[in-house]
């Protein structure tokens, strides 16, 4: 079952399929550069909140969470659900990145970059919201067919 659906949903869920594992890549490469917050003055506003490590893992965790949901791809009821919460902060992050980014006072590629992965996540939380939406309906047998 979880075959045919992947072939069902991929093109639909494509971005959510690269963003999962490019979250958990984000976190790592944070975990793994202990000074990262310190010599890139983008990371700034993320200091507002948690530390850099903590960052790390918990947007890891994100990515490893997002990637598990997408694998369940719809088996269970509450995976569009926990797509869309992942989509949510995975656009949370790539947006305080992009503050970050905005605030250097100088014009910087990660605009563009952080700009498109909030984008697609914004996009993929739509998609993910829509099949919550059914996935709810559904379950009501309040859906019907057109």
């Amino acid at each position: 079952m979880l075959i045919v659906r992947f072939k069902e949903t991929f093109r639909e869920r494509m971005s959510e399929w690269v963003q999962a594992p490019g979250m958990i890549g984000w976190g790592l490469a944070t975990l793994l550069s202990p000074d990262l917050f310190q010599v890139q003055p983008n990371f700034a506003p993320l200091t507002l909140f948690m530390s850099q490590p903590s960052w790390g893992a918990a947007v890891m965790l994100v990515g490893i969470v997002r990637l598990i949901f997408l694998v369940i791809n719809g088996a269970w009821r509450p995976s569009a659900h926990i797509r869309a919460i992942g989509c949510a902060l995975g656009a949370i992050l790539w947006g305080a990145l992009l503050v970050g980014s905005l605030s250097l006072g100088w014009l910087s590629p990660t605009i563009c970059i952080y700009t498109m992965l909030l984008v697609l996540d914004a996009i993929s939380l739509w998609f993910a919201a829509g099949d919550a939406k059914l996935a709810d309906l559904s379950a009501k047998g309040k859906l019907t067919e057109k």
